[in-house]
């Protein structure tokens, strides 16, 4: 989990600059009134608000006077900038002579008091309670939501502060200066730690550390621009500019990432940060970097890009919060459309207009809309399987005849529900089910249909002749099974009843598929009972794959349920253990004792270490634990084999425990070598020792031995097993398993 002192530590900060920022942005109200410098005296050039400046009486060439009770010679900053940012009264000479005092209220700037004080308070706000969200909902993929909230509470921080920068407050000037710098480096940390949690390789600057420099510069830059004006021009240019380069970085990042590897996920990104930010990349950075003036200012452009973080956070909290692919592809879907709709109604109400009156126009309309819900119905009923159908229960009669033929176990019986399900919803008796090869010609020709015309087919197709409809459900190597609906002639099925019809047959012939296989394994293994032969190799694996399974599930109980009450009573034993206590420290080292024998039989049932570090780690292990308690010398050679298989790690483990329980319980050996090779698809594992040895017969009789297990794990993959022993001879076992994931 994310340290919850850092966490608060994070968000009580980004909360008491929010609150600073918010009472900055309320305290005066912004009036951006452009100022120019006539024989010592200031006067006004040009108001950004034109109509309030029309209702308080303030003209082009009016001289400003006062700034809040300040002289304007006072304020250092006038001479840089130009620009009376913000006040709470002016006082204005007219030209006259007559002094006019303004006093300047939010209700009056009702656009600023939106855009600049309301809507970047509200975005904070809803920036909070989605990173509260992200943390206390969604920790699956912890390091993800760590940069996504920090990317969130950064980009909703300099868009607060940006009010206050405007007004050269030193902290607002800051935050902005190195938020714009870090937002993008942010976003290339959630996109570095996404593309892990996507398993895509991540394309270049690994050490994205590094360039955390660049908002400590950018701070400082912001910090001098206030405290030395008449640098302003070129720190914001390198601001922007700088800027610019690094939100270049995460869409050069997905641009290459999806031309390597075209995904949704990586589409949909893309989308997420190209729409936004272009707007404020081409209307705002790019004019302001070369010309000095933007098309469309920061405030109205910023935000579109407001929009990013919110788009990653959907698509990295849910795939099903909303379905973000559906929404795309249906709005390409609905502008292709309605493109056909608009310019059919252009060209039709352009030719209206001169001639036609209200009534013939509102005709037209109603007309060519009622046509475009036909046409539309029948182009996606043709190319798209979509049908409006008046008829309510189908969906609902699909669901229930799928529901009948699920319960079926042999194809026959299928068949017979399909049919009666068929019958039932389409009202019609007269169906059957044939199974043709060739033999029953002359029944179809009484329908007029060929042979040729027969093998065309394909699986769940409807075809409707004079006098039945005829419907492929399954195609075998030599026979057909055919779904006749006769209508001589006196019944046409409507458009919703073919397409369920459809639905069905398409569901019946993968349920034949599966039912055929289940046919066929039933009648291998009843040959297998009858002949008493040996059980097949998919059985083996099938039944020991269930009994590791069963080994996991109880080694997980016993860790989590006795082993854990073991160890909580140890450590409250260990509290009363004293120097004079010995029946008490006898119990206590007993429980210890039972703790780690239940601890090891945890470890055997289910290795953690085969899973978490792989099968050289777990045989490393496994030797160590042999070595403490054999008599013998262990030699063994391990090589690090590559197999495709993910089962075949867990048999090379099983084989070699089972080996070596075996030499330490009944060899006798004074030496024991172990051999693990790699092959080109598998592994080769020799285990030889000079123990007492026995005889063939009397290893494969004696279940103790493991070693009918050993050969029927080896079976189960198609391996080889070959033992050679005798009485004071040792034993010799060579294994040899080979083959792909194609050999299941």
């Amino acid at each position: 989990m994310i340290n919850k002192k850092l966490w608060w530590g994070v968000l009580t900060l980004c909360i008491g600059l929010g609150v600073y920022l918010s009472i900055v942005d309320y305290k005066n109200p912004l009036i951006k009134i452009k100022i120019q410098q006539q024989d010592k005296l200031w006067v006004v050039e040009k108001p950004y608000y034109e109509q309030w400046a029309v209702e308080q009486g303030i003209d082009i060439g009016d001289i400003i006077l006062e700034i809040d009770d300040m002289d304007i010679s006072e304020y250092r900053l006038i001479s840089y900038d130009e620009f009376i940012r913000a006040a709470n009264e002016l006082t204005i000479k007219k030209q006259d002579g007559t002094i006019l005092q303004v006093e300047v209220l939010h209700r009056d700037l009702l656009v600023q008091f939106y855009l600049h004080v309301m809507l970047p308070i509200l975005y904070f706000i809803l920036s909070l309670g989605a990173t509260l969200y992200l943390y206390y909902k969604r920790q699956q993929n912890i390091e993800s939501i760590k940069w996504l909230i920090l990317f969130i509470l950064t980009v909703a921080l300099t868009y607060l502060s940006s009010n206050a920068s405007s007004k050269a407050d030193l902290i607002g000037r800051a935050i902005i200066s190195g938020g714009i710098l870090l937002s993008p480096l942010m976003l290339l940390q959630f996109l570095k730690s996404y593309y892990r949690y996507l398993h895509i390789k991540w394309p270049f600057i690994h050490q994205i550390e590094k360039l955390y420099i660049l908002p400590v510069i950018g701070a400082v830059l912001g910090c001098i621009e206030i405290l030395y004006p008449y640098t302003k021009d070129v720190i914001v240019i390198f601001l922007l500019a700088t800027s610019f380069i690094l939100f270049l970085f995460p869409l050069w990042v997905l641009l290459y990432s999806y031309y390597k590897k075209r995904t949704v996920q990586l589409r949909l990104l893309i989308l997420s940060v190209i729409l936004p930010f272009l707007p404020f990349l081409f209307l705002f950075v790019l004019p302001e970097v070369f010309w000095q003036q933007a098309i469309l200012e920061a405030e109205y452009s910023i935000l579109f890009v407001l929009l990013i973080p919110f788009c990653f956070m959907f698509l990295r909290v849910s795939e099903r919060l909303f379905d973000v692919h559906y929404y795309i592809t249906r709005t390409s879907y609905y502008f292709l459309v309605t493109s056909a709709l608009t310019i059919w109604l252009c060209v039709g109400l352009f030719s209206l207009m001169k001639n036609a009156s209200n009534g013939g126009i509102a005709v037209f309309l109603f007309i060519s809309i009622l046509l475009f819900f036909y046409a539309k119905e029948k182009v996606d009923a043709k190319y798209r399987d979509v049908l409006f159908t008046p008829k309510g229960n189908t969906i609902r009669q699909l669901s229930r005849a799928i529901d009948q033929m699920s319960a079926a176990y042999r194809v026959d019986e299928l068949l017979s529900i399909l049919k009666q399900e068929a019958a039932n919803h389409l009202e019609i008796k007269n169906i059957e089910v044939v199974n043709y090869d060739g033999k029953e010609q002359e029944m179809l020709d009484e329908y007029v249909m060929t042979d040729e015309q027969i093998q065309q087919l394909q699986a769940g197709e409807i075809v409707r002749l004079s006098d039945v409809y005829v419907a492929l459900i399954h195609q075998e190597a030599r026979m057909k099974r055919l779904l006749l609906i006769e209508h001589r002639g006196k019944i046409r099925l409507k458009d919703e009843e073919l397409l369920w019809l459809k639905l069905l047959l398409k569901y019946a012939e993968s349920a034949i598929e599966s039912l055929k296989k289940i046919e066929e394994l039933l009648r291998e293994l009843r040959s297998l009972k009858q002949t008493a032969e040996q059980e097949p190799v998919w059985l083996k694996k099938l039944v020991w794959l269930k009994i590791e399974q069963e080994k996991y599930y109880v080694a997980q109980e016993l860790h989590d349920t006795v082993l854990q009450n073991l160890t909580h009573l140890t450590r409250e034993m260990s509290l009363l253990v004293e120097d004079d206590a010995v029946p008490i420290r006898g119990l206590y080292q007993q429980m210890q004792n039972n703790v780690q024998d239940l601890r090891t039989y945890c470890e055997t049932l289910k290795p953690p270490v085969l899973d978490k570090l792989g099968l050289t780690a777990a045989l490393s292990q496994l030797v160590q634990q042999v070595n403490s308690k054999a008599k013998f010398k262990l030699y063994t050679t391990f090589e690090r084999v590559y197999l495709k298989h993910e089962q075949l790690p867990l048999v090379i483990y099983r084989i070699i425990q089972e080996l070596l329980n075996n030499a330490l319980k009944h060899s006798d050996a004074t030496k024991v070598t172990l051999s693990l090779q790699e092959l080109d698809e598998g592994f080769e594992l020799i285990y030889e020792d000079d123990g007492i040895g026995c005889t063939l017969e009397q290893m494969l009789q004696t279940d103790s031995l493991g070693i009918r297990g050993i050969r029927e794990r080896v079976e189960a993959f198609n391996g080889h097993c070959h033992i050679e022993t005798n009485i004071n001879e040792g034993v010799f076992i060579h294994i040899i398993i080979e083959g792909s994931e194609e050999d299941d």
